[in-house]
C-alpha cells in the first residue's frame, strides 16, 4: 500500500521538484500538489493523505500554521526550507514532522521520506 501525499510549495521550481520525488518513490503516491496552502487545507477537509510535503514560508498562511490548523488525527509532515533547522525548534523531538534544507538532493528526500514513514 502506498502513502498517499500532497507537495505544497509556492515556489513552482521547487513544488516540480518534490512532484518528481515524490513520484519517483515506489512507496509513495502524489494526491494532489499545491501553491496555496489556503487550498491544501480546503482539500484536506474532505481528503485525508497521510505525509505532507510543506514548504514553511508560505504567503497566507505558513506551513507551521498550516499544519496548525489542521484536525487529529494529523499526517505526518516534512517541512521544506531554505531558512535551516532553526525555524522548527517547537517541534523537536516529534516524530511526525521532520524537515529537509532546500536545495535538497533525491538522496535526501528518500532518506526522509523512509524515516518519516517507517520504511
Amino acid at each position: 500500500m502506498k502513502i498517499r501525499t500532497i507537495a505544497l510549495d509556492d515556489e513552482p521550481l521547487a513544488l516540480k521538484l518534490i512532484s518528481i520525488y515524490i513520484q519517483k518513490t515506489p512507496f509513495l503516491e502524489l494526491v494532489k500538489e499545491f501553491s496555496s496552502s489556503l487550498d491544501a487545507l480546503e482539500f484536506l477537509k474532505n481528503n485525508d493523505v497521510d505525509l505532507i510535503f510543506s514548504d514553511i514560508h508560505m504567503p497566507d498562511l505558513s506551513g507551521i500554521d498550516f499544519m496548525k490548523a489542521l484536525k487529529e488525527p494529523m499526517p505526518k509532515f516534512i517541512f521544506t526550507t531554505a531558512f535551516g533547522k532553526n525555524v522548527l525548534t517547537d517541534f523537536e523531538g516529534n516524530e511526525n514532522i521532520g524537515h529537509l534544507l532546500k536545495p535538497f538532493s533525491y538522496q535526501e528526500f528518500l532518506a526522509a521520506a523512509k524515516k518519516y514513514t517507517g520504511q
